[in-house]
């Protein structure tokens, strides 16, 4: 592998673990909680397995919908307030519950776009066994 290359992986699971690890543990404030483990656990196994098998773009569509998921959230919670409650609500991270439950959901969210992502990229490299190819 030439450096140059070498370079570019370091420093785009680099780039991946800072937002991976900030998107999914968003609900884990100050002061730090215990449930931090989680998301840093969770996203130091994803991109280990994704360094070993090769798969750092998959990676990057994951961290992709993570953000995406997290922006629906932040609009989605301003959104209720104005319109559906006209009162301010209280912050989840306030609420134990759902800062548990959102803190699982942010992680659910980039583990089973990367899982799918790994799946879609080996049906495209495993040839088909009920096509032969010795006629």
């Amino acid at each position: 592998m030439s450096e140059t290359r070498r370079i570019h992986r370091i420093l785009s699971v680099a780039v991946y673990f800072a937002a991976l690890t900030l998107g999914s543990s968003i609900l884990v404030v100050n002061p730090v909680r215990p449930l931090v483990v989680v998301p840093l656990l969770s996203v130091v196994v994803l991109l280990g397995h994704a360094v070993k098998t090769n798969h750092l773009d998959q990676i990057g569509y994951a961290t992709m919908w993570l953000w995406v998921f997290v922006l629906g959230l932040s609009v989605g919670g301003l959104a209720v307030e104005a319109v559906l409650v006209h009162r301010e609500i209280q912050p989840l991270v306030d609420i134990p519950v759902a800062r548990v439950l959102g803190t699982v959901v942010l992680l659910a969210v980039p583990v089973t776009s990367y899982l799918r992502g790994v799946q879609k990229s080996r049906r495209k490299t495993t040839p088909d066994p009920t096509t032969r190819t010795d006629r």
